[in-house]
């Protein structure tokens, strides 16, 4: 086996056991972010939290309740607070006509934010749920 060496971006943004309907706004914002489209992604983004919220039944009308209740139902840490509203803020700014853009650079952040946030909420369950149906969770 070989290791091509520096490790493509692409890498950095590869998150195992994601449910298919968030997949596909985070492709999509990937996709879009590295077309140049940061209000694009932006709004992919934000999408992408929705639907991360929906997966755990959490619907609210306004974003902002739904980020409140993934952290008050414990899915996720208060200090995830700052960079779920983050996220959210990007969005809306790419969202609306105004004079106001979301810049590359910005939208590159959000985007780790988001790629944080996926792996803890599904890539981690999804693992250990894999290690507990093969028995391996313990250290031998």
């Amino acid at each position: 086996m070989y290791e091509v060496v520096p490790v493509s971006s692409h890498a950095k943004t590869e998150i195992g056991h994601l449910p298919e309907d968030v997949a596909r706004y985070y492709n999509d914002a990937l996709l879009v972010l590295r077309a140049g489209v940061p209000d694009a992604a932006a709004v992919q983004l934000r999408r992408t939290l929705e639907a991360a919220a929906a997966h755990y039944e959490i619907r609210e009308k306004i974003l902002m309740k739904s980020i409140e209740k993934l952290i008050s139902d414990g899915h996720v840490t208060q200090s995830f607070g700052p960079l779920l509203h983050h996220i959210r803020s990007i969005g809306n700014v790419g969202a609306h006509a105004s004079d106001e853009r979301v810049d590359q650079e910005t939208a590159g952040r959000a985007l780790r934010f988001t790629t944080q946030l996926l792996r803890n909420l599904f890539e981690v369950p999804g693992e250990l749920d894999e290690l507990a149906q093969n028995g391996t969770t313990s250290a031998k």
